[in-house]
């Protein structure tokens, strides 16, 4: 069991990634600063939508079900996108992206990869105020577009608000994607093999990176492989004795931050390694 705090964890983070192989996995907590609707904030929309009160509509399932409830009406699925993008990506959030020491501090490193579960363009925006080229890879076809050459690939694990088709927002996109098998899976296994991924904005409770983690410790296993992967890292801002021992099963030591001001703590961390 293996808790990291700042010093420690900076010199291995700095040796992965000076070797190329060190690659961010970004969650909804790192676009904190931003202050982008959370899911109790869109299941309410939708619930006012079918003239539902949103206390009650909430008791009826998690926001994948109630997505997936929602959808069910005519034009819904595009209507609920249309209000995601307008809410994620709109002119306030974007100013505040400009300001945000965190987007600006991953936009400051010379990345080749990035994965996100994140639906907003945040990220890439990110990359662009900073000047940087990047390509985002959500489906099989992105993969087979020429890379721009020093471009940054950003890989929308569950897809991306331009194009609806790609992401996983409902019950039944979540089960779709369980076998793993999709493009940006068949991305994930090949990056698995040689690189240490660190984990940014995510839960101790969150579902669905930890059926990730476990899925990503099976294809290692399935890979029959002789040594030890490289470790990766998970950063959180109080850990208690339970959590890292659990993830120490998949590999992955926790880096624990100061909770005091969670962005500057992140940016911290992220500049320490350049």
């Amino acid at each position: 069991m293996t808790v990291l705090q700042v010093d420690d964890a900076v010199p291995r983070l700095r040796e992965a990634f000076h070797r190329g192989r060190l690659i961010p996995f970004l969650g909804a907590g790192f676009s904190m600063p931003l202050r982008l609707p959370s899911w109790t904030e869109l299941v309410a929309w939708m619930a006012e939508r079918l003239g539902w009160e949103p206390e009650l509509f909430a008791l009826h399932g998690t926001a994948a079900q109630m997505a997936e409830f929602f959808a069910l009406e005519p034009n819904a699925l595009d209507e609920l996108v249309h209000e995601m993008t307008v809410r994620f990506d709109g002119a306030e959030a974007q100013a505040r992206r400009r300001d945000s020491p965190t987007h600006r501090a991953l936009a400051a490193r010379a990345w080749r990869t990035i994965y996100t579960t994140n639906f907003d363009r945040h990220i890439e925006g990110a990359l662009a105020d900073a000047g940087k080229p990047c390509q985002v890879l959500a489906a099989l076809g992105d993969f087979l577009l020429p890379r721009p050459e020093h471009a940054c690939e950003v890989v929308k694990f569950h897809g991306t608000l331009s194009r609806k088709e790609t992401m996983v927002l409902r019950e039944s996109d979540f089960f779709a994607r369980m076998d793993l098998n999709a493009a940006v899976d068949q991305r994930l296994r090949a990056d698995l093999l040689g690189h240490s991924f660190l984990f940014i904005g995510y839960s101790f409770t969150d579902t669905n990176i930890r059926y990730i983690w476990y899925r990503m410790n099976k294809l290692l296993a399935e890979q029959h492989a002789s040594v030890l992967p490289r470790r990766s890292y998970f950063v959180s801002f109080g850990a208690g004795p339970v959590q890292p021992r659990l993830l120490e099963r998949w590999n992955i030591d926790v880096i624990e931050l100061d909770p005091a001001d969670m962005s500057a703590s992140v940016a911290a961390l992220l500049n320490g390694i350049e």
